[in-house]
């Protein structure tokens, strides 16, 4: 038994009498009971809205969302805390990069994505694209359901001035190299990196990768729902005027005009998630103390165990599978002439937890020409018991609906 799962209080539940076998967590992870505790305690002990407030409680309040900001700054290697912006989650901060872009593209450049991306990752820059008129390429994926590297730097010519990318696919668990990418491309283009699912998977190294923005959301990183990040160069965020304006984010206001407060907040408008900040914050002091990064190569080992049963399976079809690329802790498949919705309900009935569904990449499902996909992810709590678990009741469930 993987030990850290007894950190995990829902990993110790049962559905129907079946132990939980939770292989969900590319949607959200589960959270460890130092996380849940830690929100809990702050909401008892030291709530209170943060920044300018010179009661106690506001002061210590604000002491532990800043201590969460360092934090989540030493994690990603950012330069300056003024890169690390809270938001509401990835789809958040993507949302505010895409709003903008106008003060960073002309008429006519060209924005580029892949068919791997999440629709969080496609939408903000199509509708972006067709309000101001800059243009769009989307680099196709291959038949093996895989984005190579050389084809997104191939689409980059004189008019691309900025670049949309996931760092890892939700659907395959590809890893793209952005750092190849932008050592390839010219210095002009911009490039923003969905982390969402590489966040927890990868060390994120941001000054390494040199890219200009970062976004990723807490739920995926086993902290809480309800507050993401979006990580941006700074000289990059001095010069743009924020998309979301009140208080907060504000250092002077008269009837006629207002200024800016300066970064982090000039970005941070409205009342945010304090406890939610709180709770990321145990999230990220936890992975550092267990050396959540020892847990990687765990992960990359089970999705091929998972794959090498699959490959004695005549009845499954799995996608994005190569040798050649490098990929981490997702695997999606399909039983030939089965709905994944049923596929997922029958596992659940072994109290086993995986995704149905296509999952929020629709262009990626159509050019795979299916409506969608069962997906098992794995976290630091998997081992290589969940999928010994996982193949018996899936073949237990294949000769049921033979």
């Amino acid at each position: 038994m993987n030990n850290i799962k007894l950190d995990f209080p829902i990993l110790d539940k049962k559905i129907r009498d079946k132990a939980i076998t939770y292989l969900d967590s590319a949607a959200s992870t589960q959270k460890p009971k130092q996380v849940i505790n830690s929100i809990s305690e702050f909401l008892e002990n030291s709530y209170e809205n943060v920044h300018r407030g010179m009661n106690t409680l506001s002061i210590k309040a604000t002491d532990i969302f800043e201590r969460a900001r360092e934090n989540v700054r030493s994690f990603i290697n950012a330069n300056s805390i003024n890169e690390v912006i809270f938001t509401s989650g990835a789809t958040d901060s993507i949302n505010k990069i895409s709003q903008c872009l106008p003060q960073l593209l002309n008429e006519g450049d060209k924005i580029v994505i892949t068919e791997l991306e999440h629709h969080s990752n496609y939408l903000p820059w199509l509708q972006i694209a067709k309000k101001f008129n800059f243009t769009i390429e989307v680099v196709n994926v291959n038949e093996n359901g895989n984005v190579t590297e050389q084809d997104i730097i191939n689409a980059c010519d004189q008019s691309t001035k900025f670049l949309a990318l996931t760092h890892m696919s939700n659907v395959t668990g590809q890893i793209i190299d952005i750092k190849k990418i932008k050592e390839k491309i010219s210095s002009d283009i911009l490039i923003a990196v969905d982390g969402c699912q590489s966040i927890a998977h990868i060390n994120i190294d941001v000054q390494d990768l040199d890219c200009d923005f970062y976004s990723f959301s807490s739920h995926k990183l086993y902290g809480p729902s309800g507050i993401g990040i979006m990580f941006g160069k700074e000289k990059l965020l001095e010069s743009l005027e924020p998309p979301s304006l009140g208080g907060g984010m504000i250092n002077n206001v008269s009837l006629d005009s207002f200024s800016y407060a300066m970064l982090p907040n000039k970005f941070e408008a409205g009342t945010p998630p304090i406890e939610a900040v709180a709770g990321m914050n145990t999230a990220v002091e936890y992975l550092n103390r267990i050396n959540f990064s020892d847990y990687f190569e765990e992960e990359k080992k089970l999705r091929l165990t998972l794959i090498d049963h699959f490959k004695s399976m005549d009845e499954i079809e799995f996608y994005g599978y190569d040798q050649e690329i490098n990929a981490s802790s997702i695997v999606s498949f399909n039983v030939k002439d089965k709905n994944y919705n049923d596929i997922s309900t029958f596992l659940d009935q072994y109290g086993i937890m995986i995704r149905g569904g296509h999952h929020c990449c629709q262009p990626f499902m159509k050019k795979l020409e299916i409506p969608g996909s069962c997906r098992v992810s794995f976290g630091i709590y998997n081992d290589l018991n969940d999928i010994d678990i996982l193949v018996d009741a899936l073949s237990k469930t294949i000769k049921l609906l033979q």
